[in-house]
C-alpha cells in the first residue's frame, strides 16, 4: 500500500498544463515538480490519495536528453516552468500541446511548428513584483503567496533589478512600511515596472494602500528620476483587499502619463492600466501571422473582437477598407481611438461593450464582417458570440487564443456551424513556461 515519505523510482511520460511532471504509481496518476517527459526519478511521496499522488523529487536516475542547465537560482518562483527543457525541445512540446488538445476535440489540421524566438530571454516588458513586510520584493512561490526574493530575473527587462533596488531603499531610508496581507496594515504593496522595448522608455508604477507623506513622496522622486530612460513614474492607490494588483485611481508624480513603443511602424501609448502584450518581439510574429491568415485585400471589412488598444486592428487597418473594433474596457477603447489618431489610420472604429452584445448589435444594423479576428481571455469566445459568428457567415475566421484547451472547444463548435478548420500556427510568446499562443485560421464552408 502506497504511503507518504514512501521512496519509489518511476518514469514521467508527459506534463500537466501547470508543467509538472506526470508518471503512473499504482494505476494513477503522480505529480512530480521539476522533472521532464523521458526521465526515470526516485521520488518521495508526500500525498496519497485514491485517485492521485504528488511526490517530491529525491534524484534524476536518468535525465532526458532534451534537459539542460537550470539557468535560474531562483527554484522556488512559480514562474518558468520548464527551464531546464532545451528550447527546441520547448517548442515541439508547445506544438504538441496544441495538437494534444484538437485531437481531444475530434479536430484534424495542419499544424505549424512553433515560431519561437533567436534570443528567449529578457523578453517581458511589464514585471509585476509583490512586496511584503521585511521588506522583501520578488515573485510569489508556485500556488502561494510565499515570496521568492528576486534580485536579477533573467526574463524580465535588465533595468527592472535596478528599480527594485531604488525603491527597497527609498522604503527603508523612508521607514515606509510594506502592506500585509493577513492584517490589511502597512502601505507599500507591489512594484510594477513597463518599458517600451522600442522607444527605451521606462514606466514605474508604485502600488501603495494608503497615500505616502509629500515629503516622503519628495524623496520618492529624487531617487528615481536618474533611472536611464525613465518617462513616467505613477503611484496607483488600491485600497482594497484581495489579489487584484492595481487600483483604479492613479497619481502621476513625474514626467508622462503614458509611455510610447511600436510594433511593426506602428506606435501605441501604453499607460498603467493598459493591456499590451509582454513579448513585443513575438507579438510582431502573432500579429503577422494573424495577418498572413486574414489574406487582405483591401475591400473587406473586418471586426477585431476584444480588440484590447486596438493593436491587431491598426495592423488589420493597413490592408483592409474598415475595421471595427469592440472590447469590454471603456480604458482601452479611449487608447484604442488614440492610437488610431496616433498612426493617422481613418479607417477605424472602436465600439465598447461586450463582444457578444456588441456583435449582435451590429449584426441587426446590418453591418457584416467578410474578415473576423477573435482574440479572447482564456475562457475563451462566449456562446452568444459564436453563434452570431455562424448566423453572419464571415469568409474568414482568424482565432487569436493563449489557451489550446478553449480553443479547440470553439473551433469543435465553430466547424460543426459553417466553418472549416484550415491551419493553425503556434507562436511561443513566454519562453520557459507552458504557455502557448495560437493562430487559426477557419474558411466559411
Amino acid at each position: 500500500m502506497l504511503k507518504p515519505g514512501q521512496q519509489v523510482t518511476v518514469s514521467v511520460h508527459s506534463l500537466t498544463d501547470k508543467g509538472d511532471g506526470i508518471a503512473t504509481l499504482g494505476g494513477r496518476p503522480l505529480y512530480v515538480e521539476g522533472v521532464l517527459p523521458g526521465e526515470q526519478a526516485e521520488v518521495r511521496l508526500t500525498l496519497v490519495k485514491p485517485n492521485f499522488c504528488h511526490g517530491r523529487l529525491v534524484r534524476l536516475v536518468q535525465a532526458a536528453a532534451c534537459r539542460r542547465e537550470d539557468f535560474c537560482p531562483y527554484t522556488a518562483c512559480g514562474g518558468c516552468q520548464v527551464r531546464v527543457m532545451d528550447y527546441q525541445a520547448q517548442l515541439e512540446l508547445k506544438r504538441q500541446l496544441l495538437l494534444d488538445a484538437l485531437k481531444a476535440q475530434g479536430l484534424d489540421c495542419p499544424v505549424a511548428q512553433t515560431l519561437g524566438m533567436d534570443d528567449p530571454f529578457h523578453y517581458r516588458n511589464k514585471a509585476q513584483y509583490a512586496v511584503q513586510p521585511g521588506p522583501f520584493i520578488g515573485f510569489y512561490a508556485k500556488h502561494s503567496h510565499q515570496l521568492v526574493e528576486v534580485e536579477q530575473c533573467r526574463v524580465q527587462a535588465p533595468e527592472t533589478a535596478e528599480v527594485v533596488r531604488r525603491v527597497r531603499d527609498w522604503m527603508r531610508g523612508t521607514a515606509q512600511p510594506a502592506y500585509n496581507e493577513a492584517t490589511g496594515e502597512g502601505m507599500v504593496r507591489h512594484i510594477m515596472v513597463r518599458n517600451g522595448v522600442n522607444s527605451g522608455e521606462l514606466m514605474v508604477v508604485l502600488v501603495v494602500a494608503t497615500m505616502p507623506s509629500e515629503p516622503a513622496l519628495a524623496q520618492l522622486v529624487a531617487g528615481l528620476e536618474s533611472l536611464p530612460g525613465l518617462a513616467s513614474l505613477v503611484l496607483n492607490i488600491n485600497g482594497d483587499g484581495g489579489n487584484r494588483v492595481l487600483g483604479p485611481d492613479n497619481r502621476l508624480l513625474w514626467g508622462k502619463e503614458a509611455i510610447a513603443d511600436s510594433l511593426d511602424g506602428l506606435e501605441f501609448a501604453i499607460s498603467p492600466l493598459s493591456f499590451y502584450q509582454v513579448n513585443p518581439r513575438q507579438t510582431e510574429v502573432l500579429y503577422r501571422e494573424a495577418l498572413r491568415q486574414a489574406d487582405l485585400k483591401g475591400h473587406e471589412t473586418v471586426f477585431d473582437l476584444y480588440c484590447g488598444i486596438g493593436t491587431i486592428a491598426l495592423f488589420m487597418a493597413r490592408q483592409a477598407h474598415r475595421v471595427i473594433g469592440v472590447e469590454l474596457v471603456p480604458e482601452a477603447i479611449a487608447d484604442a481611438r488614440a492610437n488610431a489618431e496616433r498612426n493617422g489610420l481613418a479607417n477605424v472604429e472602436f465600439h465598447p461593450g461586450a463582444a457578444e452584445t456588441v456583435v449582435p448589435g451590429l449584426y441587426r444594423q446590418g453591418l457584416r464582417a467578410d474578415v473576423v479576428v477573435v482574440d479572447p481571455p482564456r475562457k475563451g469566445c462566449d456562446q452568444a458570440l459564436l453563434e452570431t459568428l455562424a448566423e453572419m457567415k464571415p469568409e474568414r475566421l482568424v482565432y487569436v487564443s493563449c489557451n489550446p484547451k478553449s480553443l479547440a472547444r470553439d473551433l469543435a463548435w465553430l466547424s460543426k456551424h459553417g466553418f472549416e478548420l484550415e491551419q493553425a500556427t503556434p507562436v511561443d510568446m513566454f519562453p520557459h513556461t507552458m504557455h502557448v499562443e495560437t493562430v487559426a485560421l477557419l474558411r466559411r464552408r
